[in-house]
C-alpha cells in the first residue's frame, strides 16, 4: 500500500482542489504535484500570478487564496503513476473536512479519477462539485491552452 499526503489548508478555505493519488515522483519528493511535467501548479501561477520556484511558494499560492489541496484516496495499491492502475483504494475523510472547514462551498475534482471516487463516496455532501480535465503530462486529450483556460476560468468564478 502506498500512502498519500496530509491536506495543505487555508485558515479559511473555500475551494477544496482534490486529485486522486500523487505519482511516484510526487511520494518521492514528498510533494503535491511533484512531477515537472504536471501543469497544476503552472495553472495556479497564471491565475494568481504569483512565481512558483519552490514548494514553499507553491504551498503559499494554497494557503493565500483561501484553498485547500488534498486527494481523494488516502492509501491505495498502484504500480506506476497511472490512475488507471490504482486498486483497493482507501478513501480520504473528505466529509470530515468540510464539517471542519464549513468556509468550504465548492469542491473541484482534478481529473476522472477524483471525481469518479469522490461521486460513489461522498456525493451527499452539500458543496458545489465541479470536475476539471486533469492537470497530468499523461492526459492529452485536451490542448494546453484549453487546460489553463479552463482551470483559470473556474477557479476566478468560484473565488470571486
Amino acid at each position: 500500500m502506498i500512502i498519500g499526503f496530509e491536506p495543505i489548508i487555508a485558515v479559511r478555505p473555500r475551494v477544496l482542489i482534490l486529485g486522486s493519488m500523487p505519482s511516484v515522483t510526487s511520494l518521492q519528493l514528498q510533494q503535491y504535484y511533484g512531477y515537472r511535467h504536471n501543469r497544476f501548479w503552472r495553472i495556479l501561477s497564471a491565475c494568481f500570478d504569483m512565481p512558483i520556484t519552490t514548494y514553499e511558494e507553491k504551498k503559499e499560492i494554497i494557503t493565500q487564496h483561501d484553498l485547500a489541496l488534498w486527494d481523494v484516496i488516502h492509501a491505495c495499491e498502484r504500480e506506476g503513476s497511472l490512475d488507471a492502475k490504482i486498486s483497493h483504494e482507501i478513501v480520504n475523510p473528505i466529509d470530515q473536512l468540510i464539517m471542519q472547514y464549513p468556509s468550504i462551498h465548492t469542491i473541484i475534482c482534478n481529473g476522472k479519477k477524483s471525481e469518479t471516487l469522490y461521486q460513489r463516496h461522498f456525493s451527499h455532501l452539500k458543496v458545489t462539485q465541479i470536475y476539471l480535465p486533469s492537470t497530468s503530462n499523461a492526459n492529452r486529450t485536451i490542448r494546453e491552452t484549453e487546460l489553463f483556460d479552463r482551470w483559470i476560468t473556474a477557479l476566478k468564478s468560484v473565488l470571486d
